[in-house]
């Protein structure tokens, strides 16, 4: 077992959440276990804690870095007009999903305890990936107010994520990842072109989306060990 004194606690806090990652690709969610974690760095339950307040602290870190590296490939998208840059993001989120489909899943099939509140720098993380979507929104349709913009982004992705749930944990019979791109694809196409827009501009204020709105996962009472 390696000892405390030879890494600092920054490094400590990399291998662990290097080692979490590990155990969710190889086996998901039921694999992230703190007992498991000290066993793979070679260090105490104790240790870990030092590092992250509690199980929930650690795994919405593991989640951030999934966040930031779909964030980090979108930024990379050039397209030369909002409706192909839709398709391009959307894209790079499905590509993740079933490249990288437990640490995908792992973003939603958290939860944190009843009552627990979406910690800010974690907000951020999302809104960093979902506001990518509503700054197109905004490009195509000018005339939606900020709060449109993002409702008409939550609904927008919600298809896209339904989409994924659809075909990657469900199994369905000759289907591969064409037809998910383009199940994507045509849900785009459909959205802009089918009124959806002119929906949205219709709706009140008060029914458009708020911040919680954001806070993609209802609260539970997990167990670690």
């Amino acid at each position: 077992m390696a000892r405390r004194g030879h890494h600092t606690l920054e490094q400590i806090k990399n291998m662990v959440l290097v080692a979490a990652e590990e155990l969710v690709i190889q086996g998901g969610l039921s694999q992230l276990r703190v007992r498991n974690i000290a066993a793979k760095i070679g260090y105490t339950v104790g240790s870990i804690y030092m590092v992250f307040s509690n199980m929930d602290d650690l795994i919405l870190h593991v989640k951030a870095r999934s966040l930031d590296e779909i964030a980090e490939k979108m930024d990379q998208v050039q397209a030369p007009n909002a409706e192909q840059r839709l398709e391009e993001l959307a894209g790079v989120y499905i590509r993740f999903a079933s490249q990288n489909l437990n640490r995908w899943s792992l973003v939603f099939e958290h939860r944190l305890p009843e009552g627990s509140e979406v910690p800010s720098w974690y907000q951020k993380k999302l809104d960093n990936v979902y506001g990518k979507f509503e700054a197109q929104f905004s490009i195509i349709a000018p005339d939606l107010t900020s709060n449109q913009c993002r409702q008409t982004a939550l609904a927008f992705l919600g298809g896209i994520h339904g989409i994924c749930s659809l075909m990657l944990t469900t199994q369905l019979a000759g289907l591969n990842d064409n037809d998910l791109e383009e199940s994507v694809i045509l849900l785009i196409r459909r959205f802009i072109h089918d009124g959806w827009m002119n929906a949205m501009s219709e709706m009140t204020p008060n029914k458009s989306a708020s911040a919680n709105t954001w806070r993609l996962w209802p609260t539970a009472s997990p167990v670690y060990y």
